[in-house]
């Protein structure tokens, strides 16, 4: 079969030398974003300029700490926020893995399949609403443990798993679209052990022909206007076209003043 070699990084990586990394053969790469409700990875900035940099197409993941829906919405937006600009060519994955069920754990969550499914679907229609080519992360045990049988039919399954004696040409049929088959690779421009993945689908290609994500709207002074008065308990920011009340001017005013 053919494929697309690739590896993925974070922060735990260091320094990387994307044009050697290109040098030596590698087709693509899968950067962490970030993690959590809008944590960044502090070498992301670094690694997607110096991929384009190199010619180097790649896409992101976010290493989810959700515990709701709603949770793994906010993620999915700080992700977003985060290659906000960006040519991303490959897909946004979202990421969950042990520590997120410890995480959720002690907060008190009983961490479900219907739960993890939910959170997977409201990161990923987020995502995909804001036009970029959503993906999930997993191993084969997660992948039946906490992933609905819909899961792999909705969204291309990046599968973690570590033969030892694996062959990029063979992967495994729960593979949908890309496999992690070593957390053990070598490869030139990075210091120690690095995650080799394959992609068995033109992401490139795939992407492109989606078209480029929609901008968001420049923030008018009406938005910031609006912001402002939220923030200082003048107004709940609805009916925003609907007169001012005199005690709205009177808070105003005094806050101005200096008021608190």
């Amino acid at each position: 079969m053919d494929y697309k070699q690739g590896i993925d990084v974070s922060k735990w990586q260091g320094v990387v030398d994307w044009a050697k990394v290109k040098a030596a053969g590698v087709d693509f790469a899968m950067l962490r974003a970030g993690y959590g409700q809008g944590t960044a990875d502090s070498e992301f900035a670094k690694n997607a300029a110096g991929c384009e940099a190199a010619g180097l197409p790649y896409g992101v993941y976010w290493f989810s700490y959700a515990y709701s829906a709603e949770t793994a919405a906010a993620e999915a937006a700080a992700c977003l926020k985060a290659i906000e600009g960006r040519k991303i060519s490959y897909p946004v994955a979202f990421d969950f893995e042990g520590d997120s069920v410890e995480y959720a754990e002690k907060r008190g969550v009983n961490v479900t399949k219907e739960l993890v499914s939910s959170m997977a679907r409201a990161f990923c229609s987020a995502v995909e609403a804001a036009g970029r080519y959503a993906m999930v992360y997993t191993n084969p045990n997660f992948l039946a443990r906490y992933f609905d049988g819909e899961i792999p039919r909705q969204y291309d399954i990046w599968l973690a798993q570590w033969p030892s004696q694996p062959d990029p040409a063979s992967p495994p049929a729960a593979a949908g679209g890309m496999w992690q088959y070593s957390s053990s690779g070598s490869v030139p421009g990075i210091s120690g052990r690095v995650d080799l993945d394959a992609a068995y689908r033109d992401y490139p290609a795939i992407i492109a022909a989606m078209g480029a994500p929609e901008t968001p709207a420049a923030e008018t002074e009406a938005d910031r206007a609006r912001e402002w008065v939220m923030e200082r308990g003048i107004s709940d920011g609805t009916n925003g076209d609907a007169a001012a009340t005199r005690q709205q001017v009177w808070v105003m005013l005094y806050r101005m003043n200096g008021g608190k």
